[in-house]
Protein backbone atom coordinates (compact mmCIF):
# COMPACT_ATOMS: atom_id res chain seq x y z
CA UNK A 1 0.00 0.00 0.00
CA UNK A 2 3.05 2.40 0.56
CA UNK A 3 3.89 1.92 -3.08
CA UNK A 4 0.95 2.81 -4.11
CA UNK A 5 1.07 6.09 -2.05
CA UNK A 6 4.08 6.85 -3.43
CA UNK A 7 2.87 6.28 -6.60
CA UNK A 8 -0.26 8.92 -6.06
CA UNK A 9 2.67 11.43 -4.83
CA UNK A 10 4.70 10.93 -7.74
CA UNK A 11 1.87 11.47 -10.08
CA UNK A 12 0.42 14.33 -8.24
CA UNK A 13 3.80 15.95 -8.59
CA UNK A 14 4.00 15.08 -12.35
CA UNK A 15 0.28 17.11 -12.42
CA UNK A 16 1.96 19.90 -10.85
CA UNK A 17 5.02 20.41 -12.04
CA UNK A 18 3.04 20.52 -15.88
CA UNK A 19 0.70 22.98 -14.44
CA UNK A 20 3.98 24.96 -12.92
CA UNK A 21 5.42 24.88 -16.51
CA UNK A 22 2.51 25.57 -18.49
CA UNK A 23 1.12 28.66 -15.96
CA UNK A 24 3.46 30.32 -13.74
CA UNK A 25 5.30 32.75 -15.05
CA UNK A 26 5.27 35.52 -12.39
CA UNK A 27 6.42 35.47 -8.65
CA UNK A 28 2.96 36.29 -7.22
CA UNK A 29 1.80 32.89 -9.22
CA UNK A 30 4.67 30.93 -8.08
CA UNK A 31 3.94 31.93 -4.58
CA UNK A 32 0.38 30.67 -4.95
CA UNK A 33 1.96 26.97 -6.49
CA UNK A 34 4.19 26.69 -4.04
CA UNK A 35 1.18 26.92 -1.41
CA UNK A 36 -1.11 24.37 -3.29
CA UNK A 37 1.94 22.30 -4.04
CA UNK A 38 2.43 21.93 -0.22
CA UNK A 39 -1.05 21.53 0.63
CA UNK A 40 -1.60 18.96 -1.80
CA UNK A 41 1.46 16.88 -0.89
CA UNK A 42 0.87 17.14 2.99
CA UNK A 43 0.58 14.47 4.92
CA UNK A 44 -3.07 12.61 4.20
CA UNK A 45 -4.14 8.86 3.57
CA UNK A 46 -5.01 9.05 -0.26
CA UNK A 47 -8.13 7.00 0.76
CA UNK A 48 -10.30 8.44 -2.62
CA UNK A 49 -7.17 7.89 -5.14
CA UNK A 50 -6.93 4.60 -3.63
CA UNK A 51 -10.20 3.74 -3.76
CA UNK A 52 -10.58 4.49 -7.61
CA UNK A 53 -7.33 2.38 -8.41
CA UNK A 54 -8.98 -0.23 -6.10
CA UNK A 55 -12.33 -0.41 -8.00
CA UNK A 56 -10.27 -0.42 -11.32
CA UNK A 57 -8.26 -3.56 -10.49
CA UNK A 58 -10.95 -5.69 -8.99
CA UNK A 59 -13.36 -5.33 -11.59
CA UNK A 60 -10.80 -6.24 -14.43
CA UNK A 61 -9.00 -3.11 -15.62
CA UNK A 62 -6.54 -3.54 -17.79
CA UNK A 63 -3.01 -3.67 -15.92
CA UNK A 64 0.48 -3.33 -17.20
CA UNK A 65 3.53 -5.21 -17.27
CA UNK A 66 4.30 -6.18 -13.91
CA UNK A 67 1.17 -5.83 -12.77
CA UNK A 68 1.20 -2.05 -12.72
CA UNK A 69 -1.08 0.64 -12.76
CA UNK A 70 -1.34 2.16 -16.81
CA UNK A 71 -0.03 5.93 -16.48
CA UNK A 72 -3.37 7.44 -17.77
CA UNK A 73 -5.58 5.74 -14.57
CA UNK A 74 -2.84 6.88 -11.89
CA UNK A 75 -3.69 10.57 -13.31
CA UNK A 76 -7.52 10.02 -12.89
CA UNK A 77 -6.56 8.78 -9.21
CA UNK A 78 -4.36 11.57 -8.40
CA UNK A 79 -7.22 14.54 -9.81
CA UNK A 80 -9.66 13.09 -6.99
CA UNK A 81 -7.08 14.20 -4.61
CA UNK A 82 -7.30 17.82 -6.30
CA UNK A 83 -10.70 18.14 -6.15
CA UNK A 84 -11.02 16.82 -2.76
CA UNK A 85 -7.97 19.72 -1.87
CA UNK A 86 -10.04 22.12 -3.77
CA UNK A 87 -12.92 21.33 -1.70
CA UNK A 88 -10.87 21.91 1.38
CA UNK A 89 -9.20 25.00 0.62
CA UNK A 90 -13.10 26.31 0.27
CA UNK A 91 -14.08 24.76 2.98
CA UNK A 92 -11.42 25.61 5.27
CA UNK A 93 -11.91 29.70 4.56
CA UNK A 94 -15.63 28.90 4.93
CA UNK A 95 -15.22 27.82 8.12
CA UNK A 96 -12.20 29.92 9.21
CA UNK A 97 -10.07 26.98 10.11
CA UNK A 98 -6.36 28.00 10.67
CA UNK A 99 -4.96 24.11 10.61
CA UNK A 100 -5.64 21.06 8.45
CA UNK A 101 -3.47 17.73 8.97
CA UNK A 102 -1.18 19.49 11.36
CA UNK A 103 -0.18 22.11 9.16
CA UNK A 104 -1.60 25.70 8.31
CA UNK A 105 -4.90 25.71 5.76
CA UNK A 106 -4.19 27.59 1.88
CA UNK A 107 -5.88 30.33 3.32
CA UNK A 108 -4.37 30.58 6.77
CA UNK A 109 -1.00 31.36 5.45
CA UNK A 110 -2.26 33.61 2.71
CA UNK A 111 -3.43 35.44 5.89
CA UNK A 112 -0.20 35.38 7.41
CA UNK A 113 2.07 36.14 4.40
CA UNK A 114 0.08 39.45 3.85
CA UNK A 115 0.07 39.99 7.70
CA UNK A 116 3.66 39.61 7.49
CA UNK A 117 4.17 41.53 4.56
CA UNK A 118 1.81 44.55 5.43
CA UNK A 119 0.57 46.81 7.63
CA UNK A 120 -3.23 45.55 7.55
CA UNK A 121 -5.60 47.92 7.57
CA UNK A 122 -9.46 48.94 7.63
CA UNK A 123 -11.36 48.70 4.44
CA UNK A 124 -13.87 51.21 3.38
CA UNK A 125 -15.65 48.40 1.63
CA UNK A 126 -18.88 46.56 1.87
CA UNK A 127 -17.93 42.68 2.21
CA UNK A 128 -14.12 42.52 4.04
CA UNK A 129 -13.19 44.17 7.37
CA UNK A 130 -9.19 44.35 6.56
CA UNK A 131 -7.75 44.19 3.35
CA UNK A 132 -5.31 40.88 4.92
CA UNK A 133 -9.01 38.99 4.67
CA UNK A 134 -9.84 39.95 1.76
CA UNK A 135 -6.62 39.34 0.33
CA UNK A 136 -6.54 35.96 2.19
CA UNK A 137 -9.61 34.50 0.83
CA UNK A 138 -9.81 35.57 -2.31
CA UNK A 139 -6.31 34.01 -3.20
CA UNK A 140 -7.83 30.46 -1.25
CA UNK A 141 -11.07 31.02 -3.84
CA UNK A 142 -8.36 31.17 -6.87
CA UNK A 143 -5.82 28.25 -5.36
CA UNK A 144 -9.14 25.71 -5.32
CA UNK A 145 -10.32 26.94 -8.61
CA UNK A 146 -6.83 26.12 -10.28
CA UNK A 147 -6.94 22.75 -8.40
CA UNK A 148 -10.52 22.20 -9.42
CA UNK A 149 -9.49 22.79 -13.21
CA UNK A 150 -6.30 21.26 -13.06
CA UNK A 151 -8.28 18.01 -12.29
CA UNK A 152 -10.77 18.61 -15.05
CA UNK A 153 -7.80 19.31 -17.68
CA UNK A 154 -6.24 16.10 -16.87
CA UNK A 155 -9.93 14.07 -16.72
CA UNK A 156 -10.77 15.44 -20.35
CA UNK A 157 -7.11 13.95 -21.96
CA UNK A 158 -8.65 10.44 -20.84
CA UNK A 159 -11.99 10.14 -20.93
CA UNK A 160 -15.22 12.90 -21.89
CA UNK A 161 -17.35 10.18 -19.21
CA UNK A 162 -15.13 10.64 -16.55
CA UNK A 163 -14.94 14.23 -17.12
CA UNK A 164 -18.78 14.70 -16.62
CA UNK A 165 -18.67 12.37 -13.64
CA UNK A 166 -15.89 14.63 -12.11
CA UNK A 167 -18.03 17.60 -12.93
CA UNK A 168 -21.08 16.79 -11.63
CA UNK A 169 -19.67 15.78 -8.71
CA UNK A 170 -17.91 19.08 -7.85
CA UNK A 171 -21.44 20.46 -8.42
CA UNK A 172 -23.22 18.51 -5.42
CA UNK A 173 -19.89 19.11 -3.34
CA UNK A 174 -20.93 22.50 -3.95
CA UNK A 175 -24.53 22.32 -3.30
CA UNK A 176 -23.75 20.20 -0.19
CA UNK A 177 -22.17 23.15 0.72
CA UNK A 178 -25.21 25.50 0.27
CA UNK A 179 -26.93 23.48 2.70
CA UNK A 180 -23.87 23.41 5.43
CA UNK A 181 -24.18 27.01 4.93
CA UNK A 182 -27.53 27.95 5.75
CA UNK A 183 -27.87 26.34 9.26
CA UNK A 184 -28.74 23.04 9.27
CA UNK A 185 -32.21 22.66 11.31
CA UNK A 186 -33.04 19.10 11.35
CA UNK A 187 -31.88 15.40 11.32
CA UNK A 188 -32.86 15.79 7.54
CA UNK A 189 -30.72 18.36 6.53
CA UNK A 190 -27.95 16.69 8.23
CA UNK A 191 -28.33 13.54 6.08
CA UNK A 192 -29.33 15.31 2.74
CA UNK A 193 -25.69 17.29 3.66
CA UNK A 194 -23.38 14.44 4.24
CA UNK A 195 -24.85 12.95 1.43
CA UNK A 196 -23.84 15.75 -0.68
CA UNK A 197 -20.64 16.32 0.78
CA UNK A 198 -19.45 13.24 1.08
CA UNK A 199 -21.39 9.81 0.18
CA UNK A 200 -21.19 11.47 -3.18
CA UNK A 201 -17.62 11.73 -3.68
CA UNK A 202 -17.63 7.69 -2.97
CA UNK A 203 -20.10 6.96 -5.07
CA UNK A 204 -18.17 8.95 -8.07
CA UNK A 205 -15.05 6.96 -7.22
CA UNK A 206 -16.91 3.75 -7.62
CA UNK A 207 -18.23 4.80 -10.78
CA UNK A 208 -15.13 6.18 -12.07
CA UNK A 209 -13.74 3.13 -11.31
CA UNK A 210 -15.82 0.74 -12.79
CA UNK A 211 -16.48 2.65 -16.08
CA UNK A 212 -12.97 2.67 -16.77
CA UNK A 213 -12.14 -1.25 -16.03
CA UNK A 214 -15.32 -1.08 -18.63
CA UNK A 215 -18.08 -2.36 -16.34
CA UNK A 216 -21.92 -1.72 -17.42
CA UNK A 217 -24.50 0.39 -15.83
CA UNK A 218 -25.71 -2.35 -13.34
CA UNK A 219 -22.41 -2.66 -12.36
CA UNK A 220 -22.15 1.12 -11.30
CA UNK A 221 -25.28 1.43 -10.13
CA UNK A 222 -24.18 -1.36 -7.14
CA UNK A 223 -20.85 0.73 -6.93
CA UNK A 224 -23.23 4.03 -6.25
CA UNK A 225 -25.05 2.12 -3.67
CA UNK A 226 -21.53 1.17 -2.01
CA UNK A 227 -20.53 4.68 -1.88
CA UNK A 228 -23.86 5.86 -0.65
CA UNK A 229 -24.13 3.96 2.21
CA UNK A 230 -20.15 3.89 2.77
CA UNK A 231 -19.65 7.83 2.83
CA UNK A 232 -22.56 7.84 4.89
CA UNK A 233 -21.15 5.67 7.16
CA UNK A 234 -18.09 7.37 7.15
CA UNK A 235 -18.83 11.13 7.80
CA UNK A 236 -21.44 9.61 10.81
CA UNK A 237 -17.98 7.72 12.06
CA UNK A 238 -16.17 11.41 11.84
CA UNK A 239 -18.94 12.76 13.79
CA UNK A 240 -18.27 10.00 16.60
CA UNK A 241 -14.68 10.24 17.30
CA UNK A 242 -15.71 14.14 17.99
CA UNK A 243 -17.16 13.24 21.79
CA UNK A 244 -14.76 10.07 21.63
CA UNK A 245 -12.20 10.14 25.10
CA UNK A 246 -9.73 7.84 23.76
CA UNK A 247 -9.18 9.60 20.23
CA UNK A 248 -5.46 11.19 20.51
CA UNK A 249 -5.73 13.22 17.33
CA UNK A 250 -8.49 15.36 18.33
CA UNK A 251 -9.44 17.16 21.72
CA UNK A 252 -13.04 15.97 23.23
CA UNK A 253 -15.56 18.04 21.65
CA UNK A 254 -13.94 20.66 19.23
CA UNK A 255 -16.81 20.34 16.94
CA UNK A 256 -19.15 21.15 19.05
CA UNK A 257 -16.87 23.88 20.16
CA UNK A 258 -16.97 25.41 16.81
CA UNK A 259 -20.66 25.24 17.04
CA UNK A 260 -20.90 22.27 14.54
CA UNK A 261 -24.29 20.29 15.07
CA UNK A 262 -22.99 16.45 14.57
CA UNK A 263 -25.34 13.55 13.87
CA UNK A 264 -24.39 12.51 17.47
CA UNK A 265 -26.64 16.24 18.25
CA UNK A 266 -29.40 15.55 16.08
CA UNK A 267 -29.86 12.03 17.27
CA UNK A 268 -30.04 13.68 20.60
CA UNK A 269 -32.85 15.98 19.38
CA UNK A 270 -35.13 13.18 18.22
CA UNK A 271 -37.81 12.10 20.24
CA UNK A 272 -37.57 9.15 22.55
CA UNK A 273 -34.01 9.29 22.55
CA UNK A 274 -33.19 11.25 25.75
CA UNK A 275 -35.09 11.61 29.10
CA UNK A 276 -36.83 15.21 29.00
CA UNK A 277 -34.41 17.06 31.47
CA UNK A 278 -31.56 15.87 29.52
CA UNK A 279 -33.05 17.13 25.89
CA UNK A 280 -33.62 20.50 27.47
CA UNK A 281 -30.26 20.23 28.49
CA UNK A 282 -28.55 19.53 25.22
CA UNK A 283 -31.32 21.91 23.23
CA UNK A 284 -29.91 25.23 25.72
CA UNK A 285 -26.38 24.39 25.43
CA UNK A 286 -26.18 24.63 21.82
CA UNK A 287 -28.52 27.10 21.63
CA UNK A 288 -26.18 28.93 23.67
CA UNK A 289 -23.20 27.81 21.88
CA UNK A 290 -19.72 29.28 22.65
CA UNK A 291 -21.10 30.86 26.12
CA UNK A 292 -22.23 27.37 27.17
CA UNK A 293 -19.70 25.58 25.84
CA UNK A 294 -16.87 27.20 27.48
CA UNK A 295 -18.45 26.26 30.76
CA UNK A 296 -16.40 23.47 31.52
CA UNK A 297 -18.60 21.62 34.16
CA UNK A 298 -21.78 22.42 31.33
CA UNK A 299 -19.45 20.95 28.63
CA UNK A 300 -18.58 18.11 30.82
CA UNK A 301 -22.05 17.08 31.23
CA UNK A 302 -23.11 17.64 27.08
CA UNK A 303 -20.55 15.44 26.65
CA UNK A 304 -21.64 12.75 28.67
CA UNK A 305 -25.20 13.24 27.54
CA UNK A 306 -23.60 12.80 24.34
CA UNK A 307 -21.77 9.48 24.60
CA UNK A 308 -24.58 7.51 26.08
CA UNK A 309 -27.84 6.90 24.25
CA UNK A 310 -27.38 9.55 20.90
CA UNK A 311 -23.85 7.41 20.42
CA UNK A 312 -25.52 4.46 20.60
CA UNK A 313 -28.12 5.12 17.99
CA UNK A 314 -25.62 6.81 16.11
CA UNK A 315 -23.41 3.08 16.29
CA UNK A 316 -26.68 1.63 14.75
CA UNK A 317 -26.53 3.60 12.17
CA UNK A 318 -23.57 2.90 11.48
CA UNK A 319 -23.81 -0.43 11.05
CA UNK A 320 -27.07 -0.51 9.16
CA UNK A 321 -25.20 1.49 6.24
CA UNK A 322 -21.75 -0.36 6.23
CA UNK A 323 -24.32 -3.52 5.94
CA UNK A 324 -25.82 -2.25 3.13
CA UNK A 325 -22.50 -1.38 1.60
CA UNK A 326 -21.18 -4.42 2.15
CA UNK A 327 -23.83 -6.50 0.42
CA UNK A 328 -23.69 -3.95 -3.23
CA UNK A 329 -19.79 -4.62 -2.88
CA UNK A 330 -20.83 -8.19 -2.52
CA UNK A 331 -22.82 -8.36 -5.95
CA UNK A 332 -20.17 -6.85 -7.98
CA UNK A 333 -18.59 -10.07 -8.92
CA UNK A 334 -14.72 -8.28 -8.05
CA UNK A 335 -11.33 -9.34 -8.18
CA UNK A 336 -10.22 -11.67 -4.61
CA UNK A 337 -7.29 -9.64 -3.79
CA UNK A 338 -8.18 -5.94 -4.52
CA UNK A 339 -12.39 -6.82 -3.45
CA UNK A 340 -10.65 -7.46 0.36
CA UNK A 341 -8.94 -4.02 -0.15
CA UNK A 342 -12.45 -2.36 -0.23
CA UNK A 343 -14.24 -4.41 2.22
CA UNK A 344 -11.57 -3.29 4.59
CA UNK A 345 -11.58 0.38 3.72
CA UNK A 346 -15.36 -0.06 4.17
CA UNK A 347 -14.93 -1.46 8.04
CA UNK A 348 -12.85 1.40 8.45
CA UNK A 349 -16.24 2.41 9.88
CA UNK A 350 -16.67 -0.12 12.67
CA UNK A 351 -13.58 0.90 14.18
Amino acid sequence: MENLISQIDSTLLDILHEERVRDVHHSSQNFVYEVIEKFVLGKGKRLRPLSILAFYKAAGGRMEQDNKYPKHILRIAACMELVHDATLAFDDFMDEDEYRRNSKTIVKTFFDDFKTSNKTSQTATFLFETDCANYATSLAILAGNILYSIALRVCQEVSSDVLVKVMDLFIGLNYGQIIDLNNITTLEDYNLNILFKTAIFFKTIASIGLTLAGRGNESIELGNVWGEHFGLAFQMRDDLLDIDAHDKQRSVGSDLREGRKTIIVWTALEDGILESSDKTFVKEMIKLQSKALNDEVKFARLINILQGTPAMKVKERILEHHKLATEALQKLDLEQEMYEFIQKMTDLVLN
